[in-house]
């Protein structure tokens, strides 16, 4: 299947994710991350103990350091949440939420689930979103384009045949305001 898609050229090229997307996507090997981002003894934890697999099992992990008023940053850390790890077999909960909240942060924007893209203005109002519903069923209506580049579905609208990806481009569209 891997030599297949090589020999076609299948590249991963979103331009926009939706926030459901950015963590759907796999915490291992991730697309967005920079080299040098996983270490293999320090993430072991977080692969075995914790069963991270997605970015949205990151974000659980790390949800504690900044939402948990009852977190303590000690590998002692009395938190309802640390004391799960630990009977799951963690020795250091609080050293895996910060090395899972520094594998987030290290992710280029595009697919970092913590920031929010710039409003690109080119989807429609929640109004001509219902008209093209309405006008869908009729079949003779008349339905407005969507011009938005956020995929918002499943990661699989990403997947891209015959491209070169040395010429894929990452930036997203906006729509120009007017002077």
């Amino acid at each position: 299947l891997l030599k297949t898609a090589k020999k076609h050229n299948v590249s991963f090229a979103l331009i926009k994710l939706s926030e459901e997307l950015k963590n759907q996507l796999p915490a291992w090997h991730h697309l967005g991350a920079p080299p040098r981002t996983y270490h293999k003894t320090k993430d072991r934890c977080l692969q075995s103990t914790h069963n991270a697999k997605t970015v949205r099992d990151l974000r659980e992990i790390a949800r504690r350091l900044t939402g948990n008023n009852a977190h303590e940053n000690t590998a002692t850390c009395v938190c309802h949440g640390c004391i799960e790890n630990r009977l799951a077999g963690c020795k250091d909960p609080d050293k895996c939420a910060r090395t899972a909240s520094r594998i987030l942060d290290s992710l280029n924007p595009t697919f970092n689930p913590n920031t929010s893209p710039r409003k690109d203005n080119l989807t429609l109002t929640h109004r001509r979103i219902e008209k093209n519903a309405r006008m869908r069923k009729q079949r003779n209506g008349e339905i407005t384009f969507d011009p938005s580049v956020t995929s918002k579905k499943h990661i699989s609208e990403g997947l891209r045949i015959f491209t070169k990806p040395d010429r894929t481009i990452q930036i997203p569209a906006y729509r120009l305001r007017p002077p």
